[in-house]
């Protein structure tokens, strides 16, 4: 499973539309922001941990939802 499928809602808040072209970029995103985060402690670098944790933290959702809306 690619990373970005854990993130699908988030992806569609950001108003992003998931593509062959962009999927790389959606995982480098994510993967740069979870790496981030966990490393200030923030979050689990467990995907599936991350993704719970992104979505109850309001300010987190917000931050990843604007990385993710430079994404064509």
């Amino acid at each position: 499973m690619a990373c970005w499928k854990w993130f699908n809602n988030i992806i569609k808040e950001a108003g992003v539309e998931v593509k062959d072209q962009n999927k790389g970029k959606i995982d480098e995103v994510i993967h740069k922001y979870i790496s981030e985060q966990a490393s200030y402690g923030r979050c689990s670098p467990q995907w599936s941990k991350a993704r719970k944790q992104i979505q109850a933290n309001e300010n987190m959702k917000k931050e990843l939802i604007e990385r993710l809306k430079g994404i064509a």
